[in-house]
């Protein structure tokens, strides 16, 4: 999206909106973008220096905004459109801190969670009564539908009713007919090589179908999301290996914990570990590992896509990182260690969304396929936040920086939902009908 100013003539009529970044965006008195007559050098952004547009180029300038204008009403109609339009926070209050009423000692047990890493059955835990349920269903397709379901993932390019989620039998073929032309548009477009975005996306869709090796096609910044897709991977397809030979959670181990570029922290000594466990770990008879999370725990992921389509700002952390920049989740970190990371990004970050809102990396283009994809990869960036689950992916906590999250405590801007240990079946995601049906079932056979 972008940032935009006013011309003289239409200073009067200025209308201000928000776009998906946060940016102030100025509309003239026909409800379009008001566009500058000039391009801030992307690599002088913060000095300031702009490149004027030359005069026979005003008619481009003109198209880019009502180009602009159009893509800035699509997406927020679809963030409008978002499942979890009606979510609530619920803050803690800074002012309890005695009495029964107190949210003091609820935050620092908070806290405490990111000065090491993730306690195995802490993080979004399994209930007995969610494992009762579980344990209830009878087959590959219901168990397959359910970790589907838990995952929080959802398409962000086609609509999947939870009715056609795992809806293939053994050999590739449709169960449900009434489903067989998104089964028909997701196999298209599963293998495509438009970008890397789009590949991630549909790859995600052709595993909530039914086709699980696509889960992990492809990272495009979207961290917690390809973490969590992993995760799924391994609890519902435990027993096809890679081109390595090695299975979903063999791979985790030695290829995943520890990539940086991931979001995720260099930690040798858990990756020996969960490699030794995985030697160990037995799927069960549907050739799944639903509770893999108990097994091997889960890792806190650093993620900037709120702010950033393409991942770059974590790539630039991570070059820092271990030279001017220390980790903060490392153990041996400290608040002043911390404190820098997090300026660092907040820069990255803050640049990143400057750059978007001033038509950066998109700048004007004559070329009718590059301007559709730059488009329609800002269209697709707004629909994967508007499935993205408000509290998060149970199986890929977000890290908070425990000063940042005291900040937010203290200025009362702390979600207590956004808690990690909130079992996954009471999270905002997880659908009301299902979540009836586990309790009941719990009553029924008086689990507590």
């Amino acid at each position: 999206m972008w940032l935009f100013s006013s011309d003289e003539e239409n200073k009067k009529a200025v209308r201000i909106v928000k776009d998906m970044f946060g940016n102030d965006i100025e509309l003239d008195s026909n409800g379009n973008v008001i566009l500058k007559d000039y391009r801030f050098d992307i690599q002088t952004i913060f000095d300031y220096e702009v490149t004027k547009i030359p005069s026979e180029d005003k008619e481009f300038l003109k198209q880019d905004s009502l180009r602009a204008t159009r893509l800035l009403n699509e997406t927020n109609a679809i963030l409008e459109s978002s499942p979890y339009k009606s979510y609530k926070p619920i803050y803690l209050d800074p002012v309890l801190k005695t009495g029964s009423n107190s949210t003091l000692l609820e935050f620092k047990e908070w806290q405490e969670l990111y000065l090491k890493d993730p306690v195995k059955k802490a993080i979004a835990p399994w209930t007995k009564a969610e494992k009762a349920y579980y344990e209830s269903l009878q087959t590959k397709k219901e168990r397959y539908k359910y970790l589907v379901i838990r995952s929080g993932l959802r398409s962000s390019v086609i609509d999947i009713p939870y009715d056609a989620i795992g809806g293939v039998d053994d050999y590739g073929r449709v169960i449900n007919p009434d489903y067989e032309e998104i089964f028909y548009q997701v196999n298209r477009h599963k293998d495509t090589l438009r970008s890397a975005l789009f590949e991630q996306e549909w790859g995600i869709a052709a595993g909530i179908l039914g086709n699980p090796r696509y889960l992990s096609t492809s990272n495009a910044g979207f961290n917690a999301r390809y973490i969590q897709a992993l995760i799924l991977r391994m609890q519902v397809d435990a027993t096809s290996t890679n081109f390595l030979g090695l299975r979903s959670y063999e791979s985790y181990g030695e290829n995943v914990i520890g990539a940086e570029y991931l979001g995720l922290r260099k930690n040798p000594l858990r990756q020996q570990q969960v490699t030794a466990l995985a030697k160990k770990i037995k799927p069960d008879k549907y050739g799944m590992l639903p509770y893999i999370d108990e097994i091997i725990g889960v890792d806190w992921v650093m993620d900037y896509s709120q702010f950033d389509i393409y991942g770059d700002i974590n790539f630039e952390l991570y070059e820092l990182t271990g030279s001017s920049l220390k980790d903060p989740r490392d153990p041996d970190s400290t608040p002043e260690s911390r404190m820098e990371f997090m300026e660092k990004a907040n820069f990255l970050s803050q640049r990143r969304v400057e750059a978007s809102a001033l038509n950066l990396p998109y700048p004007p283009t004559r070329s009718g396929a590059q301007s559709e994809l730059e488009y329609d990869t800002v269209t697709l960036y707004a629909k994967i936040r508007a499935v993205t689950p408000p509290q998060g992916y149970p199986n890929a906590p977000t890290y908070f920086i425990p000063e940042y999250l005291e900040e937010l405590y203290q200025q009362g801007k702390l979600d207590k939902r956004l808690d990690p240990r909130i079992p996954a079946i009471y999270r905002e995601n997880f659908p009301e009908y299902l979540r009836k049906e586990i309790e009941e079932y719990a009553r029924k056979y008086d689990i507590k």
